[in-house]
């Protein structure tokens, strides 16, 4: 099979079908040998905040000398960089070996878009020998195909607000509980400060099962920011390391990684934990690029608590008070009316596009969203993500700065003009 053929066959799966439960998962992977159970993971879930706290894991664990695996979703250029060995994607001649002995095993071609991947992933990781594997959960946890993983080295909860209620709830109580069904007997937990309700449903979880759980209330700090570089130095009070992200939750990510790190048997040295942060690089999560005078940020903020995020690390940066374009394209299954009323105050000049994704929410629906939401504000319809960044780069007296939001397909898209 060559690689086109089996991202053809990948792709008639539909990635925008979601079928979630485990039973599925639990028979192909048996036929398979049960490959989840040779890894040693760390498993990440989170409304918001867990791809960059997968990476942070990653980046120290290489730094340190293991074999990492690494898997994530979505993707934002190539289905491959969901599968990474060692920081580098699989290449196309194992993910089409794989994807042969993926669906020989699926005779009944039951599993979905996500747990195809997720079965290579496991397949490719164990048959590779990797030392360490950080898994980030598709959509919720306890009913997500990673959640096979049956115990892990940690696992982790980055944050937990609205999103994917269709499928988790409409409360947080539900979403949290759904989240909170990654933990493990006996295995540490990890969590950040959460809401009163979020964290009573986590602690309920973690003490019937006997799994230790940490709330870490003290992110690390942020010291001082390079936006051009996409950097930051955060601290602890004791340590500054500088990390190859921005954003103003990624103190808190790092306090979650290096927790669930601590409290592994892997050891990192303090040279390696310095090394993979400063090295790190996680595209899309307020990414700053310069194009001559002109300044483009990207960042996937694909749900209200997101945007909220974006919001307050743009008002911090040296464009917050400056004129800005926003670029914003989101998915109709999304609560698209409380992402844009994140942004809100912030909006004087939007350009509503429609992400490359069947998903996608119309640009003329979102765009009277906003004129509905924020009545002041200049709004204009762009047929394509790409016409919308040529429009901005090419037309006189545009402001010089855009901020390109709402959904990592588009963040994905734009990347690729």
């Amino acid at each position: 099979m060559t690689f086109a053929r089996a991202l053809a066959v990948l792709e008639r799966r539909q990635e925008a079908k979601i079928v979630l439960g485990l039973a599925r998962m639990r028979r192909h992977l048996l036929r398979l040998g049960r490959p989840q159970a040779k890894l040693a993971c760390f498993h990440v879930a989170g409304t918001n905040g867990k791809g960059s706290t997968c990476a942070m894991l990653e980046s120290v664990l290489r730094e340190a000398g293991y074999k990492t695996g690494l898997y994530t979703s979505p993707h934002l250029f190539n289905v491959r960089e969901r599968i990474r060995l060692g920081g580098r994607p699989i290449p196309e001649k194992d993910f089409a070996r794989l994807m042969v002995k993926t669906t020989a095993a699926d005779p009944g071609k039951e599993l979905t878009y996500f747990e195809l991947l997720t079965s290579i992933a496991f397949q490719y990781f164990a048959e590779k020998g990797a030392q360490a594997v950080i898994l980030e959960t598709g959509l919720g946890g306890r009913l997500d195909a990673t959640n096979v993983v049956a115990k892990p080295l940690a696992t982790l909860i980055s944050s937990i607000d609205f999103d994917h209620m269709a499928y988790l709830g409409e409360t947080l109580s539900a979403i949290a509980a759904e989240k909170a069904g990654i933990f493990k007997a006996g295995v540490p937990a990890f969590c950040p400060g959460l809401k009163p309700v979020a964290l009573k449903i986590l602690r309920a979880r973690a003490r019937k099962l006997g799994a230790p759980l940490a709330v870490l209330r003290k992110p690390w700090k942020t010291v001082a920011v390079d936006y051009p570089r996409n950097r930051q130095v955060l601290s602890d009070g004791r340590r500054r390391w500088t990390v190859g992200l921005l954003g103003s939750r990624q103190g808190a990510n790092l306090a979650l990684a290096r927790s669930a790190l601590e409290s592994s048997p892997l050891g990192v040295s303090e040279a390696a934990w310095r090394r993979g942060l400063a090295r790190l690089r996680w595209p899309g999560r307020f990414e700053v690029r310069r194009h001559g005078a002109k300044t483009l940020i990207l960042d996937g903020a694909h749900n209200p608590e997101a945007m909220a995020e974006l919001v307050r690390t743009f008002d911090a940066s040296p464009w917050g008070r400056k004129p800005v374009r926003w670029i914003i394209g989101v998915m109709k299954d999304k609560d698209y009316a409380g992402i844009i009323r994140a942004a809100a105050p912030r909006l004087s000049e939007v350009v509503a596009v429609r992400p490359p994704s069947p998903r996608a929410l119309d640009s003329l629906t979102l765009a009277r969203e906003i004129r509905r939401q924020v009545p002041r504000a200049h709004v204009s319809v762009e047929s394509d993500p790409r016409t919308a960044l040529r429009s901005w780069l090419k037309t006189p007296g545009a402001p010089k700065t855009a901020v390109v939001c709402g959904s990592f397909y588009l963040v994905g898209e734009v990347s690729r003009a």
